[in-house]
């Protein structure tokens, strides 16, 4: 029992000593490489002081004071901590430093195998950041950014290596699978130092250059597409053959009264004055070295039966006129007789 009595009296001593003990303000700093950085050390009755730093280091002080500063108009180090102390080594407390660099260079490439891009493949993106530190404290995010400005926000990627305090090349690598609606699209990351709320703030960020997506992708028929239609014996017919495909598409027709193994190569299709033997599947290929897609139209000729109702009708009216002048006249001529 009385040695639990002397362990806390003990620690309630040390508690108290260290109360009275150096005080480090701010405790902490967050430094540009090559920029100032100063801190004051204090304590509230006059004691022999001095700092221990492989930068602005000073020796005991020859006189009792309350406050002694620490100061480097240029902070070079990466793995400075300085350490204020007293007579003898009876206190001393550590100014916590961060000495941070912002990256040279922020950049995004992909492997180019097969270049362009094409739908459906998976190609690795990495994002290379040079020369930052610390690394730790880093951040990198992918983005993606459509044609019409969007950004979508693909991964992020966060590596600890909080022991390495000097620069380093930071490799951030993703997985990317294009689809055609990617074609035109722009890549890129960024990379965010994130240093507290010591740090700067907002926390700086540099983005990388912008790539430029070329998908490639098979041909694919835009709505309307495939349907049915009917048009009337005489009139004109026009198909206009369109689809969506990277490279751009060739086309090829198959027409119903024409030699099944012969394709007219060309968009669009136009027949005057059709027939009814002009009736059938009207079949377009769109075609790419990525592959090709087809889309039929099914088109009746119909007969206009109202000019020919219209003819007969006044052919009708023509005989009775006739009758009718014909009959007039016969009884006319035998009244006179």
């Amino acid at each position: 029992m009385e040695i639990v009595i002397l362990v806390s009296l003990l620690s309630l001593y040390c508690d108290f000593t260290d109360a009275e003990c150096l005080v480090v303000s701010p405790a902490r700093l967050v430094v540009k490489h090559g920029d100032p950085a100063s801190s004051n050390c204090s304590s509230d009755t006059p004691v022999e002081m001095g700092w221990e730093a492989t930068q602005g280091g000073a020796g005991l002080t020859d006189n009792k004071v309350k406050i002694l500063n620490w100061k480097v108009d240029s902070l070079t180090d990466w793995n400075s901590n300085p350490t204020c102390f007293t007579e003898g080594g009876q206190c001393q407390k550590q100014l916590n430093i961060t000495v941070y660099k912002l990256p040279d260079r922020v950049s995004i490439s992909y492997r180019k195998y097969p270049d362009p891009m094409v739908e459906g493949h998976q190609y690795l993106l990495q994002c290379l950041v040079q020369n930052i530190a610390p690394i730790g404290r880093l951040t990198v995010t992918f983005y993606k950014v459509n044609t019409t400005g969007e950004q979508t926000e693909l991964d992020t990627q966060h590596k600890s290596k909080d022991n390495i305090n000097t620069p380093e090349n930071g490799t951030y690598t993703l997985d990317f699978t294009p689809g055609r609606d990617d074609d035109g699209a722009q890549l890129l990351c960024s990379a965010m130092l994130d240093l507290g709320p010591e740090g700067p703030q907002p926390p700086p960020v540099m983005e990388s250059n912008r790539l430029n997506t070329n998908v490639h992708y098979k041909p694919q028929f835009t709505s309307p597409g495939c349907f049915s239609m009917s048009i009337t014996e005489g009139d004109t017919l026009s198909l206009n053959c369109s689809a969506n495909g990277n490279p751009a598409p060739s086309y090829d027709w198959l027409l119903p009264h024409a030699d099944p193994n012969t394709m007219e190569e060309r968009s669009v299709v136009t027949i005057t004055n059709m027939a009814k033997s002009h009736s059938g599947n009207y079949t377009c290929f769109a075609r790419n070295p990525l592959g090709n897609s087809t889309c039929t139209v099914k088109v009746e000729v119909t007969v206009d039966y109202l000019p020919i109702i219209a003819g007969l009708a006044s052919v009708v009216i023509l005989l009775v006129i006739s009758c009718f002048i014909y009959s007039s006249y016969y009884k006319h001529t035998r009244m006179s007789h």
